[in-house]
């Protein structure tokens, strides 16, 4: 008899605790989650804002956000519904991020004038920021905005924004965004934890950014355990991004596992093997069934730019005579044509729409590489090579062509960014031309 008592006991505790646990973790999720699930409000309660004497309409603020909740947002899901006035008075960061990073992307003049005079006040308050530890969460998921969407350089090796995702990444790990799907406390180090939906999916673009900016930079991916990738296709279960970004950061995934294998020094038949695995299962991606045209479209061009990059890094590598290195380079090529096709479909058929021209401007960055990388790709390798025959040189041609007419529609100023692509493309052209011009002399000398 005793035993059972005791036995009824220890049920009743057990199912105490299940409750209290419960109805913890319960209360810790429904709180700051209400504001994942909340809806957008984009106005403000003041007339105008200002940073670093810089005076803001409130009408201008508003256009921001409706700009970035459009085009932006999807594409990097880091923050889910905002509103304008508590971003202003909690989360100035984040605010003076959304604002800056789409003035700069408006073609309208009164836009591209705003942004001149708050960028510097803004590049401050950007800088401050990175020295002040530890980094609350709004303050991370600003800087992955910056690295996304970074703010127009001179020279592109003057971008911080591999320097920014460095110190976003170490601040995600330091709140623990890495490994935790609960809640945890941390009023020990004065921050806020933020709602699991949150966490997860500022690590989550974590994760893409710094392996997009990787790859584009020719660096190692910096999230790159297998505890890693166990936390991340963990985190994917969760579903708390939008289907497009969710298979976007699979195929990062890929790219970050094949990656450091065909950095190494391969035999021709080796690297051959792993290229083979890698389209096998970037193309399982690209079969699965997808909810909409769009989306499509984004999950086959992300396809395309990881392949695009990794057939090059090992086309370095390969023997200039190599049998197989021609293969890939033929391959190569097919996936150019196909990214500069995709890439500038918007703004072919009518480069001067301005909302054509805000649309494209408002795409992530990486983006934008992609597609002028394998424009120079095409350039380097198949205008300048008189193997092909003319109507495949043409249709190289044209394509690079198409990617002129998309930068000098997003062209605001003789030298921003946009503008010194198409001053690239022209001077490898008159390097191919010239290429061209003395082989061809060679030839007639020869033949007299």
């Amino acid at each position: 008899m005793s035993k059972e008592l005791q036995e009824l006991r220890n049920q009743t505790h057990r199912t105490e605790g299940q409750l209290v646990a419960g109805s913890s973790s319960a209360s810790e999720s429904r709180s700051p989650a209400s504001q994942d699930e909340g809806v957008d409000d984009f106005e403000l309660t003041l007339f105008t804002v200002s940073l670093g004497g810089v005076v803001i309409e409130s009408s201008t603020v508003t256009e921001a956000f409706m700009v970035f909740a459009e085009y932006m947002r999807p594409r990097l899901p880091v923050v889910a519904s905002l509103s304008a006035q508590a971003a202003y008075e909690t989360q100035p960061l984040l605010f003076w991020t959304i604002v800056t990073i789409v003035l700069c992307r408006l073609p309208e003049p009164e836009n591209i004038a705003l942004f001149q005079l708050l960028r510097a006040p803004y590049e401050r308050l950007v800088q401050e920021t990175v020295t002040d530890a530890p980094l609350p969460l709004y303050k991370v998921q600003a800087l992955l905005l910056l690295c996304n969407w970074p703010l127009p350089t001179e020279k592109q090796w003057k971008e911080p924004s591999w320097l920014y995702c460095g110190v976003a990444i170490q601040a995600a790990r330091y709140l623990s965004l890495d490994r935790q799907q609960t809640i945890p406390s941390l009023r020990v180090i004065g921050v806020t934890s933020g709602s699991i939906r949150s966490r997860i999916n500022t690590w989550l673009s974590c994760f893409s950014v710094s392996t997009s900016l990787s790859l584009h930079l020719g660096l190692l991916c910096p999230i790159e355990s297998e505890l890693d990738f166990a936390a991340i296709h963990a985190f994917l279960k969760r579903q708390t991004v939008p289907p497009a970004f969710a298979i976007e950061v699979r195929i990062q995934l890929v790219v970050a596992k094949f990656t450091p294998l065909l950095n190494h020094e391969l035999a021709d038949g080796t690297s051959s093997s792993f290229l083979r695995l890698f389209d096998t299962e970037l193309d399982a991606i690209k079969n699965e069934i997808l909810p909409d045209e769009e989306t499509k479209s984004i999950i086959e061009y992300a396809i395309l730019d990881a392949k695009i990059h990794i057939y090059t890094l090992v086309i370095t590598k390969s023997p200039a005579n190599s049998s197989s290195r021609q293969i890939l380079l033929r391959t190569a090529r097919d996936i150019a044509l196909r990214i500069v096709e995709i890439g500038t479909r918007a703004i072919r058929s009518n480069p001067e729409n301005t909302t054509f021209i805000r649309r494209e401007k408002c795409q992530p960055k990486d983006r934008h590489r992609c597609l002028g990388f394998s424009t120079i790709f095409l350039l380097k390798f198949f205008i300048r090579q008189s193997s092909d025959s003319p109507e495949q040189r043409q249709i190289v041609a044209n394509h690079v062509a198409m990617t002129q007419t998309l930068c000098r529609a997003c062209t605001i100023d003789p030298k921003d960014e946009f503008s010194r692509i198409v001053s690239v493309f022209e001077a490898l052209g008159r390097e191919s031309s010239n290429e061209e011009d003395k082989t061809n002399g060679e030839d007639t000398r020869k033949a007299c």
